[in-house]
């Protein structure tokens, strides 16, 4: 990635996503809002003092950010698919997407056949609003863990991306029932299922207006 994604934040869709560790989602209540709200997995990432994520100056950050100069050392020491997650999740905390990004691609030159670094590429480009370009990485990332339900949600939320709103609707089931206790598995099945104007779904409530898109 060029240094034109640096400046770019990721787009409207990411900010959509709530992440477990919210308030809990009703499911027995319909919402009154119209865009799709999708919740994720939780993924490992760094932890940082609040003081930390003051970016310095971009010519420095390897070597004043305490939490990207750990990851960056545990990559170069020994190098692994959740090492190259982690250097690129740090990267991130500091919106540095672009070497993030470029993190994930190195990781798959090494680790090809890694689910994980699959979908972090798929949502990197879904979360820059191209998410026609994350689709094959979303497809791999389920082809190499066909029973992760983590996997099946973010194909599911790329096929919503790019408008193939029954596929995504078809992952996020198969999601739900890989993980049938997950919060996450199951709000999304039924934020997707009253968005495509279902008016009874199992488990979920009546069919009204999405939950509100953040």
């Amino acid at each position: 990635m060029g240094g034109a994604c640096a400046a770019r934040a990721p787009g409207t869709w990411a900010s959509r996503f709530i992440v477990p560790g919210t308030p809990a989602v009703d499911l027995t209540a319909p919402s009154d809002a119209d865009a799709p709200t999708w919740t994720v997995p939780a993924a490992p990432v760094p932890a940082a003092p609040v003081a930390a994520l003051r970016v310095p100056a971009a010519d420095t950050l390897e070597a004043t950010a305490p939490v990207l100069r750990e990851r960056l050392a545990i990559l170069a020491l020994a190098p692994s698919p959740r090492a190259y997650l982690d250097a690129a999740a740090a990267y991130r905390l500091y919106a540095v997407h672009d070497r993030a990004f470029d993190l994930i691609q190195q990781g798959l030159a090494t680790f090809p056949h890694d689910p994980g670094l699959h979908a972090a590429a798929a949502e990197a480009w879904r979360d820059w609003g191209l998410p026609g370009r994350g689709l094959r990485h979303a497809h791999l990332a389920v082809r190499y863990a066909p029973e992760s339900a983590a996997a099946q949600t973010t194909l599911g939320t790329v096929l919503w991306a790019v408008g193939a709103e029954r596929d995504a609707l078809h992952a996020f089931e198969r999601a739900a029932a890989l993980a049938p206790d997950a919060d996450y598995a199951r709000h999304n099945r039924c934020v997707a299922a009253r968005a495509l104007g279902a008016a009874m779904v199992a488990g979920c409530a009546p069919a009204g207006r999405a939950p509100e898109g953040r």
